[in-house]
């Protein structure tokens, strides 16, 4: 096994390891859980977003023009995109892990009976790795289908070629990174985005510069995919 390979398995399995502490940290704190808004259940079109992390556990800090941990910026992002859904007659509600845990913002996207599933995050590394991936697990079949669909409007986003196209990955709950995430729905095509390595400068910069692209391209691959579903 060469050094690279190593040191990618090692920084995946600390990363799954803070992962672990951080949704256990949520769920020790139930007085952090945030009260979802009255959804608008007469619309028949659903889509759930899951912000990554949460206040007490914001996630990786990302470089200017980013200047916020992951959890901030997906909260801005995420009501970016719940704005457009609206406008366009889409319901669409943000779910949060504060004081409920992993576990606990996939049960209230459950019970609301969403079509389809994206969680919010970016990655960060070393400052200098940049690209786009998409996350999916195995608890629904159309799932695979969904992160493809992500991850193609993801590259045609942030213009990624050669390996900044980190392409979508299958992810196994209790062994890989990001897999207890995306294993959590049986009824429901679900994925984790990756979009920008937030701690890169440039893709910082992209990260700012297409964030309301990115909102309404996420829009776009949603309508598109219940189309198909």
């Amino acid at each position: 096994m060469s050094d690279d390979v190593l040191n990618k398995e090692m920084l995946d399995y600390q990363l799954m390891k803070a992962e672990e502490y951080e949704n256990t940290l949520d769920i020790l704190h139930p007085e952090d859980v945030i009260k979802q808004e009255k959804a608008f259940l007469f619309r028949s079109s659903k889509l759930a977003l899951v912000v990554g992390h949460s206040a007490r556990s914001p996630g990786a800090k990302g470089c200017p023009p980013i200047s916020r941990h992951e959890y901030h910026w997906n909260q801005f992002l995420a009501k970016i995109i719940k704005d457009i859904a609206t406008a366009k007659g889409i319901n669409c509600e943000i779910f949060y892990r504060d004081g409920i845990g992993i576990l606990g913002a996939y049960q209230e996207v459950n019970d609301w009976k969403a079509d389809a599933c994206v969680e919010l995050h970016f990655n960060a590394y070393n400052g200098q790795v940049v690209g786009s991936e998409v996350l999916y697990g195995s608890s629904n079949i159309f799932s695979k289908k969904l992160a493809e669909d992500f991850q193609e409007m993801l590259v045609r986003v942030y213009s990624r070629e050669g390996v900044a196209n980190r392409g979508i990955k299958h992810c196994k709950a209790g062994v890989d990174r990001g897999g207890e995430n995306v294993n959590q729905l049986v009824n429901i095509p679900s994925c984790l985005i990756e979009p920008y390595f937030g701690d890169a400068q440039s893709d910082a910069k992209k990260a700012k510069k297409y964030i309301n692209v990115l909102a309404d391209s996420i829009i776009a691959v949603y309508l598109n995919f219940i189309k198909k579903a």
